[in-house]
Protein backbone atom coordinates (compact mmCIF):
# COMPACT_ATOMS: atom_id res chain seq x y z
CA UNK A 1 0.00 0.00 0.00
CA UNK A 2 1.32 3.10 -1.07
CA UNK A 3 0.69 7.19 0.73
CA UNK A 4 1.42 10.50 -0.70
CA UNK A 5 4.64 12.03 0.11
CA UNK A 6 4.36 15.55 1.85
CA UNK A 7 7.19 17.84 2.99
CA UNK A 8 5.66 17.55 6.31
CA UNK A 9 5.79 13.36 6.40
CA UNK A 10 9.87 13.66 5.05
CA UNK A 11 11.19 15.54 8.32
CA UNK A 12 8.61 14.16 10.55
CA UNK A 13 9.93 11.50 12.59
CA UNK A 14 7.22 9.65 14.58
CA UNK A 15 7.45 10.99 18.11
CA UNK A 16 4.75 9.12 19.83
CA UNK A 17 5.42 6.02 21.95
CA UNK A 18 1.49 5.02 20.94
CA UNK A 19 2.55 3.96 18.00
CA UNK A 20 0.85 0.70 17.31
CA UNK A 21 3.25 -1.97 17.56
CA UNK A 22 2.35 -5.66 15.59
CA UNK A 23 3.47 -8.39 17.67
CA UNK A 24 4.46 -11.42 16.36
CA UNK A 25 1.57 -13.82 15.33
CA UNK A 26 -0.93 -10.25 14.90
CA UNK A 27 -2.86 -11.15 11.80
CA UNK A 28 -2.08 -7.75 11.08
CA UNK A 29 -0.36 -7.58 7.79
CA UNK A 30 2.30 -4.65 7.04
CA UNK A 31 13.44 -4.62 4.08
CA UNK A 32 16.78 -1.19 4.65
CA UNK A 33 18.61 -3.84 4.08
CA UNK A 34 19.43 -4.04 3.17
CA UNK A 35 22.34 -5.78 0.33
CA UNK A 36 25.28 -6.13 -0.62
CA UNK A 37 28.09 -4.30 -3.25
CA UNK A 38 28.18 -7.06 -5.57
CA UNK A 39 25.77 -6.63 -8.55
CA UNK A 40 22.32 -6.80 -7.68
CA UNK A 41 21.22 -11.14 -8.79
CA UNK A 42 17.85 -12.29 -8.65
CA UNK A 43 17.72 -15.63 -7.01
CA UNK A 44 18.34 -14.82 -3.38
CA UNK A 45 16.99 -11.83 -1.88
CA UNK A 46 20.28 -10.11 -0.72
CA UNK A 47 19.23 -6.64 0.73
CA UNK A 48 17.27 -6.67 3.39
CA UNK A 49 18.02 -7.58 1.49
CA UNK A 50 19.54 -7.68 -2.00
CA UNK A 51 17.75 -10.29 -3.81
CA UNK A 52 19.23 -9.22 -6.51
CA UNK A 53 22.90 -10.55 -5.67
CA UNK A 54 23.14 -13.92 -7.40
CA UNK A 55 26.19 -15.16 -5.57
CA UNK A 56 25.07 -18.06 -2.43
CA UNK A 57 25.25 -16.55 0.75
CA UNK A 58 28.21 -16.53 2.57
CA UNK A 59 28.72 -19.00 4.88
CA UNK A 60 30.39 -17.73 8.09
CA UNK A 61 32.73 -20.60 9.90
CA UNK A 62 32.99 -20.43 14.02
CA UNK A 63 35.61 -22.37 16.14
CA UNK A 64 33.84 -25.75 16.92
CA UNK A 65 33.38 -25.24 20.08
CA UNK A 66 31.15 -22.06 19.51
CA UNK A 67 28.86 -23.55 16.77
CA UNK A 68 26.75 -25.71 18.67
CA UNK A 69 23.05 -26.27 17.26
CA UNK A 70 20.98 -23.38 19.17
CA UNK A 71 18.59 -25.73 20.54
CA UNK A 72 21.61 -27.36 22.97
CA UNK A 73 22.90 -23.39 23.81
CA UNK A 74 22.64 -22.39 27.44
CA UNK A 75 23.66 -19.46 29.24
CA UNK A 76 26.92 -20.54 31.29
CA UNK A 77 27.09 -21.15 34.55
CA UNK A 78 29.60 -18.75 35.57
CA UNK A 79 27.77 -15.73 33.71
CA UNK A 80 27.04 -12.96 36.32
CA UNK A 81 23.15 -12.55 35.92
CA UNK A 82 22.51 -9.79 38.35
CA UNK A 83 20.25 -6.93 37.27
CA UNK A 84 19.07 -9.34 33.83
CA UNK A 85 15.13 -8.96 33.45
CA UNK A 86 13.02 -12.04 33.43
CA UNK A 87 12.10 -10.95 29.78
CA UNK A 88 13.07 -9.25 27.06
CA UNK A 89 11.05 -7.63 24.00
CA UNK A 90 13.10 -7.84 20.23
CA UNK A 91 12.38 -5.50 18.19
CA UNK A 92 12.27 -5.60 14.41
CA UNK A 93 12.61 -3.32 11.46
CA UNK A 94 9.48 -3.36 8.72
CA UNK A 95 11.85 -3.32 6.29
CA UNK A 96 9.03 -5.62 3.81
CA UNK A 97 5.83 -7.02 4.14
CA UNK A 98 5.57 -7.23 7.52
CA UNK A 99 3.88 -10.07 7.95
CA UNK A 100 6.36 -12.45 6.75
CA UNK A 101 8.82 -10.87 8.86
CA UNK A 102 6.38 -11.72 11.85
CA UNK A 103 6.74 -15.48 11.03
CA UNK A 104 10.25 -15.27 10.93
CA UNK A 105 11.04 -13.03 13.82
CA UNK A 106 9.94 -15.39 16.53
CA UNK A 107 11.76 -18.07 16.04
CA UNK A 108 14.82 -15.59 16.09
CA UNK A 109 13.55 -14.40 19.57
CA UNK A 110 13.09 -18.04 20.86
CA UNK A 111 16.62 -18.85 19.32
CA UNK A 112 18.50 -15.72 21.53
CA UNK A 113 15.67 -17.07 24.27
CA UNK A 114 17.48 -20.32 24.48
CA UNK A 115 21.13 -18.68 24.46
CA UNK A 116 19.99 -16.57 26.91
CA UNK A 117 18.32 -18.64 29.45
CA UNK A 118 14.96 -15.73 29.36
CA UNK A 119 12.06 -15.36 27.57
CA UNK A 120 11.84 -12.82 24.26
CA UNK A 121 9.56 -11.98 22.71
CA UNK A 122 9.59 -10.68 18.87
CA UNK A 123 8.00 -7.14 17.99
CA UNK A 124 7.24 -5.62 15.03
CA UNK A 125 6.70 -2.03 14.21
CA UNK A 126 4.31 -0.56 11.73
CA UNK A 127 7.36 1.56 10.10
CA UNK A 128 10.65 2.40 10.79
CA UNK A 129 10.36 5.08 13.37
CA UNK A 130 8.61 2.56 15.75
CA UNK A 131 11.44 0.34 16.32
CA UNK A 132 13.67 3.70 17.57
CA UNK A 133 10.09 4.49 19.30
CA UNK A 134 10.07 1.07 21.28
CA UNK A 135 13.87 1.47 22.72
CA UNK A 136 13.29 5.06 23.60
CA UNK A 137 10.00 4.07 25.40
CA UNK A 138 11.70 0.68 27.18
CA UNK A 139 9.03 -1.23 25.05
CA UNK A 140 11.89 -2.94 23.45
CA UNK A 141 15.47 -3.87 24.67
CA UNK A 142 16.74 -5.45 21.58
CA UNK A 143 16.72 -4.20 18.19
CA UNK A 144 17.90 -6.14 15.10
CA UNK A 145 17.49 -5.18 11.26
CA UNK A 146 17.89 -1.51 11.97
CA UNK A 147 19.17 0.30 8.79
CA UNK A 148 21.97 2.71 8.85
CA UNK A 149 20.09 5.90 9.71
CA UNK A 150 18.25 3.68 12.57
CA UNK A 151 21.27 2.66 14.15
CA UNK A 152 22.23 6.56 14.59
CA UNK A 153 19.10 7.43 15.54
CA UNK A 154 19.01 4.30 17.92
CA UNK A 155 22.18 5.83 19.53
CA UNK A 156 21.49 9.59 19.71
CA UNK A 157 17.85 9.63 20.33
CA UNK A 158 16.58 6.46 22.49
CA UNK A 159 20.75 5.65 24.02
CA UNK A 160 21.03 2.56 22.79
CA UNK A 161 24.60 0.43 22.43
CA UNK A 162 25.06 -0.59 18.89
CA UNK A 163 26.87 -4.31 18.93
CA UNK A 164 26.62 -5.60 15.48
CA UNK A 165 27.01 -5.42 12.05
CA UNK A 166 25.25 -7.11 9.58
CA UNK A 167 27.78 -8.73 6.82
CA UNK A 168 26.34 -10.09 2.96
CA UNK A 169 28.55 -11.58 0.55
CA UNK A 170 31.82 -10.66 2.50
CA UNK A 171 30.82 -6.84 2.61
CA UNK A 172 29.65 -4.80 5.28
CA UNK A 173 28.26 -2.47 2.38
CA UNK A 174 25.53 -1.77 -0.04
CA UNK A 175 23.79 0.72 -2.32
CA UNK A 176 20.20 2.68 -3.71
CA UNK A 177 19.31 1.01 -6.42
CA UNK A 178 17.36 3.18 -9.06
CA UNK A 179 14.56 1.28 -11.13
CA UNK A 180 12.09 1.83 -14.00
CA UNK A 181 8.93 0.60 -15.74
CA UNK A 182 10.55 3.32 -18.60
CA UNK A 183 13.94 2.06 -19.50
CA UNK A 184 13.60 3.78 -22.98
CA UNK A 185 13.75 7.59 -20.78
CA UNK A 186 16.33 6.07 -18.11
CA UNK A 187 18.56 3.79 -20.46
CA UNK A 188 21.31 5.15 -21.99
CA UNK A 189 21.89 1.31 -23.87
CA UNK A 190 19.62 -1.55 -24.38
CA UNK A 191 18.77 -3.43 -21.08
CA UNK A 192 21.18 -6.61 -20.43
CA UNK A 193 19.88 -9.31 -18.57
CA UNK A 194 22.44 -11.21 -15.67
CA UNK A 195 22.13 -15.01 -15.43
CA UNK A 196 18.48 -14.85 -13.66
CA UNK A 197 16.86 -12.52 -16.23
CA UNK A 198 16.82 -9.24 -14.24
CA UNK A 199 17.51 -6.01 -16.27
CA UNK A 200 20.03 -3.93 -15.98
CA UNK A 201 21.45 -0.85 -17.93
CA UNK A 202 24.00 2.37 -18.02
CA UNK A 203 26.75 -0.08 -16.60
CA UNK A 204 24.93 -1.34 -13.60
CA UNK A 205 25.52 -5.04 -14.08
CA UNK A 206 29.14 -4.11 -14.82
CA UNK A 207 29.59 -3.12 -11.03
CA UNK A 208 32.03 -5.00 -9.04
CA UNK A 209 31.19 -3.27 -5.57
CA UNK A 210 29.25 -0.80 -4.39
CA UNK A 211 32.54 1.28 -4.29
CA UNK A 212 31.49 1.34 -7.85
CA UNK A 213 28.42 3.68 -7.36
CA UNK A 214 27.09 6.39 -8.42
CA UNK A 215 26.06 5.03 -11.44
CA UNK A 216 23.75 6.78 -13.72
CA UNK A 217 23.01 9.71 -11.42
CA UNK A 218 23.12 11.71 -14.19
CA UNK A 219 19.35 10.50 -14.83
CA UNK A 220 18.09 11.67 -11.86
CA UNK A 221 17.52 15.17 -13.52
CA UNK A 222 15.05 13.66 -15.75
CA UNK A 223 12.51 13.04 -12.23
CA UNK A 224 11.26 16.27 -12.19
CA UNK A 225 7.74 15.96 -12.14
CA UNK A 226 7.48 12.44 -12.04
CA UNK A 227 6.03 9.99 -9.77
CA UNK A 228 8.83 8.43 -7.90
CA UNK A 229 8.34 5.74 -5.09
CA UNK A 230 10.18 5.82 -1.65
CA UNK A 231 10.55 3.38 1.23
CA UNK A 232 9.61 4.96 4.34
CA UNK A 233 11.35 8.31 5.43
CA UNK A 234 13.45 6.44 8.08
CA UNK A 235 15.29 4.02 5.37
CA UNK A 236 18.39 5.17 4.61
CA UNK A 237 18.58 3.34 1.12
CA UNK A 238 14.63 4.15 0.43
CA UNK A 239 14.93 7.64 1.26
CA UNK A 240 17.64 9.53 2.74
CA UNK A 241 20.19 8.71 0.06
CA UNK A 242 18.05 9.09 -3.28
CA UNK A 243 16.44 12.69 -1.92
CA UNK A 244 20.33 13.56 -1.45
CA UNK A 245 20.86 12.45 -4.67
CA UNK A 246 17.26 14.06 -6.24
CA UNK A 247 19.34 17.70 -4.63
CA UNK A 248 22.82 16.95 -5.79
CA UNK A 249 20.33 16.67 -9.35
CA UNK A 250 18.98 19.65 -8.92
CA UNK A 251 15.50 18.46 -8.04
CA UNK A 252 13.42 19.20 -4.91
CA UNK A 253 13.00 15.86 -3.49
CA UNK A 254 10.13 17.07 -1.91
CA UNK A 255 7.97 19.82 -4.36
CA UNK A 256 10.10 18.65 -7.41
CA UNK A 257 8.41 15.51 -7.68
CA UNK A 258 5.30 13.48 -6.89
CA UNK A 259 6.65 10.89 -4.16
CA UNK A 260 4.94 8.40 -2.28
CA UNK A 261 6.17 6.05 0.23
CA UNK A 262 6.20 2.73 -0.14
CA UNK A 263 6.06 1.30 3.32
CA UNK A 264 8.87 -1.68 2.75
CA UNK A 265 11.31 -2.09 -0.21
CA UNK A 266 9.41 -4.46 -1.69
CA UNK A 267 6.64 -2.69 -2.05
CA UNK A 268 8.50 0.46 -3.81
CA UNK A 269 9.70 -2.38 -6.39
CA UNK A 270 5.76 -3.15 -6.30
CA UNK A 271 4.63 0.18 -6.90
CA UNK A 272 6.79 0.26 -10.06
CA UNK A 273 5.88 -2.94 -11.39
CA UNK A 274 2.30 -1.90 -11.35
CA UNK A 275 2.69 1.15 -12.75
CA UNK A 276 1.72 3.75 -9.48
CA UNK A 277 4.97 5.17 -9.75
CA UNK A 278 7.54 5.82 -13.33
CA UNK A 279 10.84 5.18 -11.29
CA UNK A 280 11.48 3.85 -7.85
CA UNK A 281 14.04 2.83 -4.94
CA UNK A 282 14.58 0.32 -2.88
CA UNK A 283 17.83 -1.48 -1.31
CA UNK A 284 20.06 -3.69 -4.23
CA UNK A 285 18.36 -6.42 -5.29
CA UNK A 286 14.85 -5.47 -3.95
CA UNK A 287 13.15 -7.15 -6.68
CA UNK A 288 13.72 -10.49 -5.96
CA UNK A 289 11.09 -10.18 -3.31
CA UNK A 290 8.52 -9.93 -5.54
CA UNK A 291 9.59 -12.67 -7.75
CA UNK A 292 7.53 -15.50 -6.73
CA UNK A 293 4.41 -13.43 -6.86
CA UNK A 294 5.95 -11.50 -10.08
CA UNK A 295 7.63 -13.71 -11.58
CA UNK A 296 8.44 -10.74 -14.99
CA UNK A 297 9.57 -8.42 -12.33
CA UNK A 298 13.07 -8.67 -13.77
CA UNK A 299 11.85 -7.87 -17.24
CA UNK A 300 9.54 -5.23 -16.37
CA UNK A 301 11.17 -3.39 -13.78
CA UNK A 302 15.02 -2.10 -15.03
CA UNK A 303 17.56 -1.35 -12.70
CA UNK A 304 19.50 1.77 -14.15
CA UNK A 305 21.48 3.38 -11.07
CA UNK A 306 23.19 3.16 -8.14
CA UNK A 307 24.14 5.33 -5.44
CA UNK A 308 27.62 5.43 -3.64
CA UNK A 309 28.39 2.77 -0.88
CA UNK A 310 26.35 2.86 2.71
CA UNK A 311 27.38 0.92 5.80
CA UNK A 312 25.08 -2.23 6.38
CA UNK A 313 22.22 -2.39 9.06
CA UNK A 314 22.81 -3.41 12.69
CA UNK A 315 21.75 -4.94 15.84
CA UNK A 316 21.61 -2.33 18.86
CA UNK A 317 20.31 -2.49 22.60
CA UNK A 318 18.90 -0.46 25.20
CA UNK A 319 21.40 1.55 26.59
CA UNK A 320 20.42 0.65 30.46
CA UNK A 321 21.24 -3.29 30.09
CA UNK A 322 23.61 -4.73 32.49
CA UNK A 323 27.06 -5.27 30.89
CA UNK A 324 26.93 -9.36 31.33
CA UNK A 325 23.71 -9.02 29.86
CA UNK A 326 24.81 -6.68 26.58
CA UNK A 327 28.25 -9.19 26.42
CA UNK A 328 25.73 -12.36 26.61
CA UNK A 329 23.46 -10.97 23.58
CA UNK A 330 26.22 -10.09 21.01
CA UNK A 331 27.80 -13.25 21.83
CA UNK A 332 24.41 -15.14 21.26
CA UNK A 333 23.43 -13.44 18.18
CA UNK A 334 27.04 -14.28 16.86
CA UNK A 335 26.57 -18.26 17.79
CA UNK A 336 23.13 -18.14 16.09
CA UNK A 337 24.67 -17.02 12.79
CA UNK A 338 27.03 -20.07 13.37
CA UNK A 339 24.65 -22.59 13.13
CA UNK A 340 22.30 -23.88 10.40
CA UNK A 341 19.40 -22.64 12.04
CA UNK A 342 20.07 -19.41 12.57
CA UNK A 343 21.72 -19.16 9.57
CA UNK A 344 18.54 -19.84 7.63
CA UNK A 345 16.85 -17.51 10.05
CA UNK A 346 18.61 -14.47 9.32
CA UNK A 347 19.04 -14.94 6.19
CA UNK A 348 15.41 -14.86 5.70
CA UNK A 349 14.93 -11.84 7.98
CA UNK A 350 17.38 -10.01 5.94
CA UNK A 351 19.42 -12.10 4.14
CA UNK A 352 22.18 -11.93 6.62
CA UNK A 353 24.99 -14.05 6.11
CA UNK A 354 27.31 -12.97 9.06
CA UNK A 355 27.32 -10.45 12.02
CA UNK A 356 30.59 -8.26 13.18
CA UNK A 357 30.99 -6.31 15.97
CA UNK A 358 30.53 -2.54 15.32
CA UNK A 359 31.66 0.68 16.74
CA UNK A 360 29.97 4.28 16.49
CA UNK A 361 32.60 5.67 13.98
CA UNK A 362 31.45 3.21 11.25
CA UNK A 363 28.12 5.26 10.94
CA UNK A 364 30.22 8.69 11.25
CA UNK A 365 29.17 9.13 7.41
CA UNK A 366 25.54 8.90 8.53
CA UNK A 367 25.95 11.45 10.39
CA UNK A 368 27.23 13.47 7.99
CA UNK A 369 24.33 12.13 5.67
CA UNK A 370 21.38 13.41 8.37
CA UNK A 371 23.47 17.46 8.62
CA UNK A 372 22.92 17.09 4.56
CA UNK A 373 19.69 16.21 4.94
CA UNK A 374 18.98 18.59 7.08
CA UNK A 375 19.73 21.06 4.54
CA UNK A 376 17.90 19.78 1.81
CA UNK A 377 14.89 19.33 3.64
CA UNK A 378 14.50 22.80 5.39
Amino acid sequence: MTRSLTKRSFVALAASAALVLAACGSDDDAADAPSTDAPVQTDAPADTAAPVETDAPVETDAPADTAAPADTAAPADDVDREGWPDKLVFTLTPSQETGGLIETAQPLADLLGEHLGLEVEALVPTDYSGVIVALESGQAQVAGGLGPRQMVQAEEQAGAELILQAERFGSLLYVTQWFTNDPDTYCDDTPVADEDGFLFCNGVLDAESAADGPIGADKLVLLEGKTVSFVDQGSTSGYAIPALQLDEAGVDPIDGINGLFAGGHDGSVQAVYDGDAEVGVSFNDARGQIEETSPDVGEKVVVFGWSGPIPNDGFAVAGDLPESLVAAITAAFVDIAATEEGAEVLDELYEIDGLVPVTSADFDVIRDLEVKLGDVLE
